[in-house]
């Protein structure tokens, strides 16, 4: 804009400067004309007033001069000017008298002036100067008497200083006028254009503003209309378009939070092999370290070949891929993967082809299922091996052994023990299922744990009996323990823990049920403790899953159905709680369980609640 309105001011001022000396010359000429137009008049003028001088003459009079002659001299003598010069002439351009000015010329005879006069009546023209300081008009007129006879030439001179000072002065004049002016035209223009040009200036920035993605950059009036129209309607734009950008913004932010929010994981490559996109999950499942990956290439951000080569793939035959790819490296899992080939992106045809990669973490779907195949499979041994011990002394009993009453009484014993334990087995597994699913009922009631677990003791009493295994309950809290919680999946717990301890006991051992209260954390804490044969370290993992025995001949010796331990994991699970198992081999086992003491007035669960 500068450089516009230096040349704009540069033009204006050359144009400025011609007009000046244009208008100069121009009044030179006019001064010129106006002064040749003013002594031409005044000339015809005097010769008007001596042509009623010759009206009444004829050549005798010219001739001998006489007193008509004399008159006519004195008319002559009465409009001669100082400046002039006039000299009469006979018909054959004989000079008969010059009065007046002697230094100025005479046209002479061969002079073309007489003939123009005689051709036109009258001559007039500018004489070359005689002087540096004049310039001489001559006016010749062919003069005639009333009777229409000529009779002479008149010739009248007249001097005038020559205009070339005043012309030079005008000249001056007008340069210096110039000069001025074009210092008034420069600074008016110097402020028109500053002014112009701050609105423009103004208006570019904050147009280049807008292309580098400043929205909050806004024109202020400048007092001139046109621009401040401009103005307004950028203002406009900026703010519609600040508008946009922060829907934009939120929209995206919106997106992110929601890919990164998303338990699948996300990663989108381009055709560069680049990845563009990615959210947490998708390392988290990987276990891989997400610094700083944006714009690496895939394959050396990627662990597992069978993951690469599906992209890889997808890239080259820009087909959709699935599988379940296994990694085992950073860490082991079972992914299920989908790779989606995009033709074109989106964000305009400039960005090329790119692929997403989708994975989903199955490794604990593929867990469960294996725990569900196990348990059906756990389950359906469980099952067979007492209803083959039934149906093998059965047919034994009708195959004769009936004759023998010793027999017969044994082996209906042992059918009566097995369906116990069929029994037993079916309800556990019931009970499981129940507790898994929560079908179980919540009933919420005050109980008084020190109570509650001599109940289980006593439950328990026959079958430490026929172990020789003494039963012992322990309060380190040394006074009652009454609280809020549910009393039937407390005393199942109890129930499970105390049994369990006892088939894993030798006779002659002991089992404890101590009790305390942590009141400061809001938990009981119950603990079932034995010193009988202890479950090696590298098992304890899995205690608590379904059916898992430590060994077969401790499951065969103890009789246990294997739930007992997965019944008591889902109810402390179900009650919010926690447990965990400390033992050593050989020396016996501690089951530490820590259960929430709940609130009568807070049941914003739907809880049953029971009151005395």
């Amino acid at each position: 804009m500068k450089r516009l309105t230096a040349r704009l001011t540069g033009l204006f001022a050359l144009l400025f400067i011609l007009y000046s000396f244009l208008f100069a010359y121009n009044a030179n000429l006019v001064v010129e004309h106006v002064v040749g137009e003013g002594t031409q008049e005044q000339m015809t003028e005097t010769a008007a007033t001596l042509r009623k001088s010759f009206m009444s003459l004829n050549e005798e009079n010219i001739q001998n001069r006489d007193r008509k002659w004399v008159g006519m001299i004195n008319n002559l003598i009465g409009v001669l000017n100082p400046a002039e010069r006039i000299i009469i002439y006979d018909m054959d351009k004989r000079e008969l008298i010059a009065m007046g000015n002697a230094d100025l010329p005479a046209a002479p005879r061969e002079s073309q002036a007489f003939d123009r006069a005689w051709a036109n009546t009258t001559d007039f023209k500018t004489h070359d100067n005689n002087s540096e300081d004049n310039t001489i008009y001559q006016y010749t007129e062919f003069m005639r008497n009333s009777k229409g006879d000529p009779i002479a030439y008149i010739q009248i001179i007249r001097a005038v200083s020559d205009l070339s000072a005043a012309q030079s002065r005008l000249m001056g004049i007008a340069f210096i006028c110039s000069i001025l002016a074009m210092a008034v035209l420069l600074a008016l223009l110097y402020y028109y254009f500053k002014r112009l040009s701050n609105p423009v200036q103004a208006i570019t920035r904050i147009v280049d503003d807008l292309s580098h993605n400043d929205y909050q950059s806004r024109y202020e009036s400048k007092g001139i209309e046109e621009f401040d129209e401009i103005g307004r309607n950028i203002n406009g734009l900026a703010e519609n378009l600040e508008r946009q950008q922060g829907q934009i913004l939120t929209q995206q932010k919106r997106l992110n939070q929601l890919i990164d929010y998303l338990i699948v994981g996300v990663l989108l490559i381009d055709d560069q092999q680049r990845i563009q996109v990615s959210n947490s999950a998708f390392f988290t499942i990987l276990g891989i370290e997400t610094d700083d990956i944006w714009g690496k290439r895939y394959d050396n951000v990627l662990h597992g070949y069978r993951l690469k080569q599906m992209i890889e793939n997808c890239f080259q035959d820009k087909s959709n891929y699935n599988d379940e790819v296994y990694l085992y490296y950073p860490k082991e899992v079972i992914l299920d993967v989908n790779v989606i080939y995009i033709e074109e992106s989106p964000a305009g045809p400039d960005t090329g082809s790119q692929v997403i990669v989708l994975i989903y973490d199955i490794t604990e779907i593929r867990r469960l299922e294996k725990v569900r195949t196990d348990f059906i499979s756990n389950a359906s041994h469980e099952l067979k091996t007492p209803i083959t011990s039934i149906q093998g002394f059965a047919e034994t009993l009708l195959d004769g052994a009936l004759e023998d009453p010793d027999l017969a009484q044994e082996f209906v014993g042992i059918i009566a023990s097995e369906s116990n334990r069929l029994t037993s087995l079916i309800s556990d597994i019931l009970d499981l299922s129940k507790i898994e699913q929560d079908q179980i009922g919540h009933k919420v009631e005050s109980i008084d744990l020190e109570v509650l677990a001599n109940g289980a003791l006593v439950k328990a009493e026959e079958l430490a009996l026929r172990k020789g295994i003494s039963l012992h309950t322990v309060n380190l809290h040394e006074e009652p323990i009454i609280f809020n919680s549910e009393a039937g999946r407390i005393d199942q717990i109890l129930t499970n823990l105390v049994n369990n301890g006892i088939k894993y006991t030798n006779p002659g051992g002991d089992v404890w049920i101590i009790l305390d209260l942590m009141e400061a954390e809001g938990y009981v804490h119950i603990s079932v403790k034995d010193n009988g044969v202890g479950i090696p370290r590298e098992d304890l993992p899995r205690i608590f899953e379904r059916f898992y025995r430590v060994s077969k001949d401790r499951s065969t010796n103890s009789g246990g159905t294997g739930l007992g331990l997965s019944i008591v994991r889902n109810l402390v699970n179900s009650m919010n709680g926690k447990i965990h198992v400390e033992s050593q081999y050989g020396q016996g086992s501690c089951f530490n369980v820590y259960l929430p003491m709940l609130d009568l007035e807070d049941n914003d669960d739907g809880i049953e609640i029971l009151e005395e």
